[in-house]
């Protein structure tokens, strides 16, 4: 099977699962106080100083992005900190115009622009999962044992807080499962690359090679932790990268005022888990998860009114998946990046 095929099978899975989501949202009793016209009016009414003050806070998670990145290859190379930015806004902007798939630009032009081999860049990419990963169970586990936020009366809205549960030990079992290969890794690297090939014995021998070498990248990467202040500083900026997302939510939602408003940090953190957990069904340029799942967590968890919980949806999706377009652009015109050469790095053997 093809690459092609591959995305073009995947999103159409992503279109089906997005239809069946927005066909349980427009059945829902909500939706038949739905008004156009309240929807204009929450989003003519936002404050332009709070809108303002996200858009700075979400430009400040990429720089935030880019100086842990450093981090990262700081084992392999002394890179510069401008170059990683430029290519993680241009990465940010290609998963916007193209979803997922977008995601190999930002180690692809690191690579290029550091004279890095591309699958390191791609173990860093893994590991900045990873800090992602652990960064958002420790946000998670503070919202609801912490911080917990009030919730709407009624069975729905206790229904998905039992989910939020649910996934938080999910993923905190994922994150502790990550933790353990990142340890074997580092202290048993070549063990461990070995089990990992073994395991994948039912591959092509052509793609079990290709995990060993990967492996061997990010085994390197893996460095980066090799005593407790490199790992620290990799911690410091994972955190600041989604403290300033989430304060940049939590500005987006200010911004139309009450009942919104009032909402606080640990109901924020609850909206960034939806709206990153929907930004898995993303269809190219126009989303579709990450606006349906952050609306239907403000009226079924917090009992917002459809109208303004649209608007701060659609707001939000402009915020921090759009906005990045606004210098990306630009600088992918600038580095020389066309729809011809973003063809040949996502499609480099033609497509299979």
């Amino acid at each position: 099977m093809t690459n092609r095929k591959r995305i073009f099978i995947a999103s159409i899975l992503v279109l089906g699962g997005i239809g069946w989501g927005i066909y349980h949202f427009v059945s829902g009793p909500e939706w038949q106080q739905f008004s156009a016209a309240a929807l204009w009016e929450s989003l003519s009414g936002a404050r332009l100083s709070y809108l303002l003050l996200g858009a700075g806070l979400t430009f400040a998670s990429y720089l935030c992005r880019a100086y842990r990145w450093k981090a990262f290859v700081r084992p392999m190379k002394e890179a510069g900190v401008g170059n990683i930015f430029i290519a993680t806004l241009v990465g940010f902007s290609a998963v916007a115009l193209l979803s997922r798939v977008g995601e190999v630009v930002r180690p692809w032009m690191i690579a290029q622009k550091e004279q890095l081999p591309l699958s390191s860049q791609l173990g860093a990419w893994t590991l900045e999962r990873v800090f992602d990963t652990l960064t958002l169970v420790s946000l998670l586990g503070a919202s609801l044992w912490l911080f917990p936020a009030p919730i709407a009366a009624g069975a729905q809205a206790l229904a998905m807080m039992q989910h939020f549960r649910t996934a938080g030990v999910v993923l905190t079992f994922m994150a502790m499962g990550m933790a353990a290969v990142l340890a074997l890794l580092h202290y048993v690297p070549e063990f461990t690359e070995n089990l990992i090939v073994a395991l994948a014995w039912p591959l092509p021998q052509r793609i079990r090679d290709g995990i060993r070498r990967a492996l061997e990248h990010f085994a390197a990467t893996l460095a980066v932790i090799r005593n407790a202040r490199s790992f620290l500083e990799c911690v410091f900026w994972s955190s600041l990268v989604w403290l300033a997302l989430l304060g940049a939510y939590w500005s987006t939602v200010r911004a139309f005022g009450e009942p919104l408003a009032g909402l606080h940090w640990g109901a924020m953190t609850l909206v960034m888990m939806a709206s990153v957990t929907g930004s898995v069904a993303q269809l190219p340029a126009v989303g579709g998860g990450t606006q349906l799942a952050t609306a239907l967590t403000l009226t079924g968890l917090f009992g917002i009114p459809l109208a303004p919980a649209t608007a701060v949806a659609l707001t939000l999706w402009v915020m921090t998946f759009l906005l990045v377009l606004i210098p990306g652009l630009p600088l992918a015109a600038r580095e020389g990046l066309s729809w011809s050469r973003l063809r040949s790095i996502l499609f480099p053997n033609g497509g299979s």
